[in-house]
């Protein structure tokens, strides 16, 4: 009799923890589903700390009217200034071993004018991208394309796979279905170099000023009340060697980023 009344009050307390860990997981809130923030882009970048600083240098370039219009951005991150900067001081103590830190305050007017390569005009994110990508001019001219790829069409992806895209152990040929990321790709010369094999067949490909430059995103798909944001992708110092991570307006080369 006694095992019957301890499954009983075994089944009771099962019941009464499932019932109460049902009630734990209503959290309140609202849906929100027009999928957007309601802040403009300049307020999201000003409150990203990976983006503050560009916020800084698209309004000192006299561009927050046209960052808040309808257009996407593919901001430049905290590294990619950092990385400028450290450049910049390195190739000034090569003339002047005592020359003073370079900060963003000593970006020329001139040079900021450049911020407009980050500003593409409408919206795009990964519901309104072309299947075949889309070739856009930046409001400073550059052009540019936006794609969305699968994972593992990245050579760089394919670990034990030959460099072949799509084959070997990339946690994508293990789910499902295939995530798919933002890449953007900034022409910098007469030509496209639409491929990995193009680029690299450029005498000292990455630092040849004629060499496209290709980048995933750090964040991307932000919609905000006006426009879209995606964030370029990061590095730090002890990576300075890898070739997607961002140096604002490609100034420098590989060489800069040591003395």
């Amino acid at each position: 009799m006694k095992k019957h009344i301890y499954i009983s009050l075994l089944v009771v307390t099962l019941a009464s923890l499932l019932f109460s860990c049902k009630k734990d997981y209503i959290t309140g809130g609202q849906i929100n589903s027009t999928k957007k923030l309601d802040i403009t882009s300049f307020e999201l970048l000003s409150q990203m700390a990976e983006t503050k600083t560009a916020a800084i240098l698209f309004e000192k370039a006299g561009l927050k009217d046209i960052v808040n219009g309808d257009v996407t951005i593919i901001a430049p991150n905290q590294w990619s200034v950092d990385r400028y900067l450290l450049r910049r001081y390195n190739q000034n103590l090569r003339s002047n071993p005592a020359a003073p830190l370079v900060t963003i305050n000593d970006i020329s007017s001139v040079e900021l004018i450049k911020m407009g390569m980050y500003i593409l005009p409408g919206k795009y994110w990964r519901e309104t991208i072309p299947q075949q990508g889309k070739y856009l001019v930046a409001h400073d001219g550059t052009e540019v394309l936006i794609t969305l790829d699968k994972t593992n069409t990245d050579p760089g992806a394919a670990w034990d796979g030959a460099g072949t895209p799509g084959q070997g152990y990339q946690y994508s040929n293990f789910m499902q279905s295939v995530p798919y990321i933002i890449h953007v790709q900034f022409k910098r010369g007469s030509n496209w170099e639409l491929t990995a094999e193009a680029r690299n067949a450029l005498p000292n490909y990455y630092d040849n000023p004629e060499c496209d430059h290709v980048y995933r995103m750090y964040v991307s798909d932000i919609l905000t009340s006006n426009g879209v944001v995606h964030v370029l992708y990061e590095g730090d110092y002890g990576y300075s060697d890898h070739y997607y991570y961002h140096s604002l307006f490609f100034f420098g080369t590989r060489a800069d980023d040591k003395l």
